[in-house]
């Protein structure tokens, strides 16, 4: 009769390939997620988050850096609302920044 405390190889195995199985997908997510660089909009989205700003705040700061009014970046962010296309000057603070 066998008692409850014997050890299994195959029990172990299962969970070792199991692990490896996770860790192999977590890095290969992490390598592919590197390879594609963002786009513009990602960009913009990602740079709002970190300085804790709207979107429109930043439209705002890239004018400035244009010299270029409010009521220009108003006016190219509601563009953007619309139609998706970034500015010029956003996206060279984009990249400037980023």
């Amino acid at each position: 009769m066998e008692n409850g405390g014997n050890f299994h190889w195959p029990m172990l195995l299962w969970l070792l390939v199991a692990v490896a199985y996770f860790e192999i997908m977590r890095r290969l997510d992490r390598f592919w997620a590197n390879r594609r660089p963002l786009t513009d909009e990602e960009r913009l989205w990602n740079l709002a988050r970190n300085q804790q700003v709207s979107e429109h705040e930043v439209f705002k700061l890239a004018a400035e850096t244009w010299s270029l009014s409010p009521q220009a970046a108003d006016d190219d962010f509601n563009n953007y609302l619309k139609t998706g296309a970034l500015p010029h000057y956003v996206r060279d603070y984009l990249r400037k920044r980023g």
